[in-house]
């Protein structure tokens, strides 16, 4: 039985060394009093406006978090990614979750309910502060978008996303940084809050001038420099 403990603790301890913010202290309470959740593409892992306290840490796959209009209109807020933490953000208060959580890639999520999180940062107040880096770091993604949607025009947006996204999502090629996340037009839109085809419009003409090119369904960044002067004069 104790081996059995130890070779799961040993597995948990490997697993979250993603989350390199973490010491192996804090990852060692984590695997204590935390449980793992596996998800499929497609399943949510909370709604908008669910008010369940949880502390959620991306082991593995890729998480979407969007908001939804009255009328339905989806408005993707970001994509997450293995080392990400999320749900922070409804942990301190009463309201609820500000977003809805989704699965875009075969997940494995490391959980923790409120109490034993509340026990953790009692223990191990550092804790906090690596909640706080987790909203300082949406607080600036905010911060971004609101930046595009005042300053830039659709293409600038555009390639200040290929940008970030070649930067959390890149593997570096021959040609240029590959984004590794397959988009439609559609996501992409409704990232950037323009419609569908001034997304096929802008990527076109970025084609075109030997920017950025489609491969495997994947953006390729052919010319970073070239890309960054169309929006240094913001």
């Amino acid at each position: 039985m104790f081996a059995n403990e130890e070779k799961s603790s040993k597995k948990c301890l490997k697993e979250l060394a993603v989350f390199a913010l973490l010491d192996d202290e804090e990852v060692e309470m984590i695997c204590q009093q935390g449980y793992v959740k596996n998800y499929r593409p497609g399943e949510i892992i909370f709604f908008e406006d669910d008010s369940d306290k949880k502390l959620y840490l991306l082991v593995k796959g890729r998480v979407k978090l969007s908001m939804l209009s009255s009328e339905g209109k989806e408005k993707v807020m970001t994509f997450l990614q293995a080392g990400d933490i999320f749900g922070e953000i409804s942990l301190f208060d009463k309201n609820p979750h500000p977003v809805t959580a989704e699965v875009v890639e075969e997940a494995k999520l490391m959980i923790l309910n409120w109490d034993k999180l509340e026990k953790i940062i009692m223990q191990q107040p550092r804790m906090a502060l690596k909640i706080i880096e987790a909203l300082s770091k949406k607080t600036r993604l905010l911060a971004s978008q609101v930046r595009d949607l005042v300053f830039h025009d659709a293409k600038g947006r555009l390639v200040n996303l290929l940008q970030r996204f070649a930067q959390d999502f890149g593997q570096d090629t021959a040609e240029g940084p590959m984004i590794d996340l397959i988009l439609t037009h559609q996501e992409i839109a409704n990232l950037l809050g323009v419609s569908r085809v001034t997304v096929t419009k802008t990527l076109n003409n970025l084609i075109d001038d030997d920017l950025i090119k489609i491969k495997d369904r994947k953006i390729v960044l052919l010319d970073e420099d070239k890309l960054s002067e169309l929006i240094s004069d913001i």
